[in-house]
């Protein structure tokens, strides 16, 4: 694909680095502990150069499309995350993973979009993670503890506020715009993933748009004269450097030196993204891609209850269902994501009904939490995007509580599902009512309840009509998290597209329940 071209080009250009293929992680090539903690970052691709364009000394360690450690320095690992539901979760997950391991390692959510600030979950991360990156990968250098790096950190995540503008909305690769905007507007609040922004305005000169958002800045960090401030300017990915150095020249007189954050951020560093890199000096040693970065499986013991031959033919003929109508329903979750989402719902969770598909040939169905946690590997290596980690999350979680289960019941099955729903809000913050697939999960799950103790057929029936109702709901929903939050309410005129897909899959396995009783 092109992510995995786009990576195999870094490391083409700056041989310094070293590439993970199948995890797609780039980090510093090294054979020895370098004794001080490691920088960690990443996130989605089409960013570039972030994040891989960051590694280097003096900056991240590694940057990983998902949660990832792999041989970690012993002083701890710092991870520093972008306030997005996708980031959250799968970062999150990797860093609960690596706890488990008996690795040292701190975590910074950083979101300072002031357009997105009265969000539920705080605003979302725009340029704040590179300053971030820099911030860390400085103090790391200079031989900080792991505690002391995220106390720092975690104070100049107060002090920051961005704001962005585009005069055109993105799209993905065969797909149409993400929203409508006409030839003499800007989109303000404009997010990195192309999302629109919270209001339209009239376009004006490059003096007339700095000044407006700078102001919006200041109003919101309450900012005075003779506060000291550092500004970077994001283009996007969309804007020319020469329109850049105009609306540098008109930020230039809010720039000012002189503290720890701002030494921090003049420390050397040889990270290609900055321009003039040590990594692009070419090396004698010939560049060899590393196949071995997690090959471990990390949950072979099977445990929790055993399935019958029947039952597992159940299951079997309940997630290939489920895969099949997820393959189906790609059009109508596109669809229904475009305009409050990046419009790939569709396309993500039918990368999950085929990968699910593929692994059903071949799987052994006899232990439930063992399959639990293969669905939330492949979820996690197939899906890619927000959905994939909350996927993933959620059924590694299901699987566990599966896990300490002492029989194939009702109420095991429920315990499952409600451990699957607090790791989702843990992570992502999410809650119902809040106009995702939790509005689905949540009400489906409280007829589950209501109707278990009735026949097998009652309940199936109740908890499908359930679904149904959570998903219609979502429609008169204000988006409260997740990425639709992020815009205006006119653009969220539908159901959730992530509530709808959850009740699609689940009625899909309860209908072929139903039709084996």
């Amino acid at each position: 694909t092109c992510v995995d071209d786009n990576l195999r080009g870094v490391v083409a250009t700056y041989p310094s680095l070293q590439l993970h293929p199948k995890n797609r992680v780039i980090t510093v090539r090294r054979k020895d502990d370098s004794k001080r903690v490691a920088v960690l970052g990443g996130g989605g691709s089409g960013h570039e150069p972030f994040a891989s364009g960051f590694v280097a000394s003096g900056m991240l360690d590694g940057a990983v499309a998902g949660g990832v450690f792999a041989s970690p320095p012993t002083a701890g690992v710092t991870v520093i995350i972008g306030n997005y539901t996708g980031d959250r979760l799968n970062f999150g997950k990797a860093i609960e993973k690596a706890k488990i391991s008996g690795i040292k390692v701190e975590g910074l959510i950083v979101g300072e979009d002031v357009a997105s600030s009265m969000n539920k979950t705080g605003g979302r991360s725009m340029v704040g993670e590179v300053l971030f990156y820099k911030l860390s990968g400085a103090m790391a250098q200079k031989g900080y503890e792991l505690d002391k790096i995220r106390s720092i950190a975690a104070e100049a995540n107060k002090f920051m506020a961005t704001l962005g503008v585009c005069l055109s909305a993105s799209s993905l690769p065969g797909q149409p715009p993400l929203f409508e905007i006409a030839q003499d507007e800007m989109e303000l609040g404009a997010g990195v993933h192309g999302e629109a922004g919270i209001a339209k305005m009239k376009m004006g000169t490059a003096k007339e748009v700095v000044k407006m958002i700078i102001d919006k800045i200041i109003a919101h960090l309450k900012l005075m004269t003779g506060h000291r401030v550092a500004v970077m300017v994001d283009n996007l990915g969309g804007t020319s450097f020469i329109e850049m150095n105009i609306i540098a020249a008109e930020t230039k007189e809010y720039l000012d030196m002189g503290d720890l954050w701002l030494e921090l951020l003049d420390a050397p560093t040889g990270a290609s993204g900055w321009t003039g890199s040590e990594m692009s000096v070419r090396n004698d040693e010939k560049h060899l891609d590393d196949e071995t970065l997690l090959q471990t499986d990390g949950r072979k013991a099977a445990s929790g209850p055993a399935l019958s031959p029947k039952d597992q033919d159940i299951l079997r003929g309940s997630l290939a269902t489920a895969a099949e109508h997820l393959v189906k329903s790609e059009g109508l979750l596109n669809k229904l994501d475009s305009g409050c989402g990046d419009g790939d719902c569709g396309i993500t969770l039918k990368k999950f009904g085929h990968a699910i598909l593929s692994y059903l040939e071949t799987a052994s169905l006899e232990y439930i939490s063992n399959v639990l946690w293969d669905l939330s590997e492949i979820a996690d290596k197939d899906m890619g995007g927000t959905s994939g980690g909350i996927y993933s999350l959620g059924l590694s979680a299901a699987a566990q509580a599966i896990a300490f289960a002492k029989s194939n019941d009702a109420a095991s099955w429920l315990a499952a599902w409600h451990s699957a729903m607090d790791a989702i809000t843990k992570y992502g913050g999410a809650e119902p009512g809040d106009r995702t697939m939790l509005d689905t999960l949540h009400v489906a799950a409280e007829a589950f309840k209501k109707y278990m103790k009735e026949e097998l057929a009652v309940l199936l029936k109740k908890t499908s009509e359930a679904a149904e109702r959570g998903a219609q709901a979502t429609k008169d929903m204000t988006a409260r998290a997740g990425r639709a939050s992020y815009v205006a309410s006119g653009y969220t005129r539908d159901e959730d597209a992530g509530a709808r897909a959850t009740a699609v899959w689940l009625q899909a396995i309860l209908h072929h329940i139903a039709s084996k009783i």
